[in-house]
C-alpha cells in the first residue's frame, strides 16, 4: 500500500503546484475593466510591469516555443520529484554511518550546506510566489537538518570538524533567515526582495554543489572516490539540468544561472567517481 500512497502524494502535489502557478499568472479582469485610460497610459503599465517581472526574476533569454512549453510544464514537475532524490540521496551513508556509531569517510560539510541552500530556495520561491521552487525545498529542509542532527554527535573526537559543521548551519540558515526578515519589513520592493533572496540562494547552491570536491585532493592521492557520494552526485546533475530547462523557460536568471554551473560541478564530481572507483 505504501507506493500507491507515495505515487498518489506526489500527484497531488504537482496537482497543487499547477493549479498556484496558473493562480498566480491569471490576470484581475474586473480591475482591467474598471480603468478606462488613454492608450499610452496602458503602454506605460505594461512597460512597468514588464520590468517589474523581469527585476522580480532576474533576468531572461529566448527559447524556441516548443522547448519552451516541454520546459516550462515538464521540467518543474519533475524537478520536484528530483529535488527530493538530490536531498535525500545522502540517507543510506548517514544512516549507516549512525548505525555503525562512526562516521567513516562520510563528508558532512555537502550536508552542512545542504540544509542552508534548501531553506534559502524555500524563501526565495515564497518570495517569488513560485510554487515549484517553494515545495520542492520542504523535505530538503527537513531531510537535510535531520542528516546534520544525526551526524554530529559522530564528530565528538573530531573537534574542528565538529565547530565546523555547526558554524555553518547557523551562521547560514541565521543570515537567510534575517536577510528575508529585512527585507520584508522594510518595505523593499517585491523586485528587490526577490533578488537579494536569489542571490543568496544561487550563492550558497553553487557552495554546496562544489562542496564534495572539497576532498578532491585527498581523491587523487589515494585515488580512491569514496568520499564523493555516488547517489548525490548523480542526483546533482539530472537535478540541475532540469532546473536550468525550468529556469531559461520562466525567464529566471536565479533559477537556470546556478543550476548550469552546478551541472558542470556535478559532471566534474561524475568524472572523478568513474577515474577513481571506490575501493
Amino acid at each position: 500500500m505504501r507506493k500507491p500512497i507515495r505515487i498518489a502524494s506526489f500527484l497531488f502535489l504537482v496537482s497543487s503546484c499547477d493549479a498556484l502557478q496558473t493562480q498566480s499568472r491569471t490576470p484581475n479582469t474586473r480591475s482591467h475593466r474598471q480603468v478606462v485610460s488613454p492608450r499610452h497610459h496602458l503602454a506605460s503599465s505594461s512597460r512597468q510591469s514588464k520590468e517589474t517581472i523581469q527585476g522580480l526574476r532576474g533576468g531572461a533569454l529566448s527559447l524556441s516555443p516548443e522547448v519552451l512549453q516541454i520546459a516550462e510544464s515538464l521540467a518543474p514537475k519533475v524537478g520536484v520529484l528530483t529535488s527530493s532524490a538530490l536531498y535525500f540521496a545522502p540517507t543510506a551513508a548517514v544512516l549507516a554511518a549512525i548505525r555503525a556509531n562512526d562516521i567513516g569517510d562520510l563528508n558532512p560539510l555537502p550536508l552542512a550546506f545542504m540544509s542552508i541552500a534548501s531553506v534559502a530556495w524555500l524563501t526565495y520561491g515564497v518570495s517569488i510566489k513560485d510554487p515549484y521552487v517553494a515545495l520542492s525545498n520542504i523535505a530538503g529542509c527537513v531531510g537535510s537538518i535531520g542528516f546534520v542532527l544525526g551526524l554530529l554527535p559522530l564528530l565528538r573526537d573530531d573537534t574542528k570538524t565538529l565547530r565546523t559543521t555547526q558554524g555553518i548551519v547557523l551562521a547560514g540558515c541565521t543570515s537567510c533567515l534575517c536577510l528575508w526578515s529585512y527585507l520584508g519589513l522594510s518595505g523593499a520592493s517585491a523586485a528587490k526582495i526577490g533578488s537579494a533572496l536569489g542571490l543568496f540562494a544561487s550563492g550558497v547552491f553553487l557552495i554546496l554543489s562544489a562542496s564534495p570536491l572539497s576532498t578532491v585532493g585527498k581523491v587523487i592521492a589515494s585515488r580512491d572516490s569514496k568520499s564523493i557520494l555516488g547517489p548525490l552526485t548523480i542526483a546533482q546533475v539530472v537535478n540541475t539540468t532540469l532546473w536550468s530547462a525550468y529556469g531559461l523557460a520562466i525567464k529566471n536568471r536565479f533559477v537556470y544561472g546556478p543550476n548550469v554551473i552546478a551541472l558542470g560541478l556535478g559532471l566534474a564530481q561524475l568524472a572523478l567517481k568513474l577515474l577513481f572507483p571506490a575501493k
